[in-house]
């Protein structure tokens, strides 16, 4: 299981990384410039997406080999960019419950 860990952890890590680039040429792809300037965001966002796509696929490969339950906690226990994707994911709910709430 340390190793699967490990390597979940790292694409968690890459994952918190490649986002505010995501954001970047989403919004420079939709509304960037020149139509060439547009094109060239629209394919770093695309490789982007498939890189992404791809570390989800292997996670869910690995995630299924273990009980759900005891992984994350492990993996909670030993890596700190899912802590901090949990913490944001925690955050961002409560905010999305308040404005439902108004």
């Amino acid at each position: 299981m340390e190793a699967d860990a490990e390597k979940v952890c790292d694409f968690t890590t890459q994952t918190t990384e490649m986002m505010p680039e995501i954001m970047q040429l989403s919004i420079k792809s939709a509304f960037g410039g020149d139509e060439e300037s547009k094109e060239e965001a629209k394919k770093q966002l695309d490789d982007l997406e498939n890189k992404l796509e791809s570390m989800v696929e292997e996670i869910a490969i690995i995630k299924i080999k273990y009980d759900e339950e005891e992984f994350e906690a492990y993996l909670l226990d030993n890596c700190e960019s899912a802590k901090k994707l949990l913490e944001m994911g925690l955050a961002l709910q409560e905010l999305g419950d308040s404005i439902d709430e108004n």
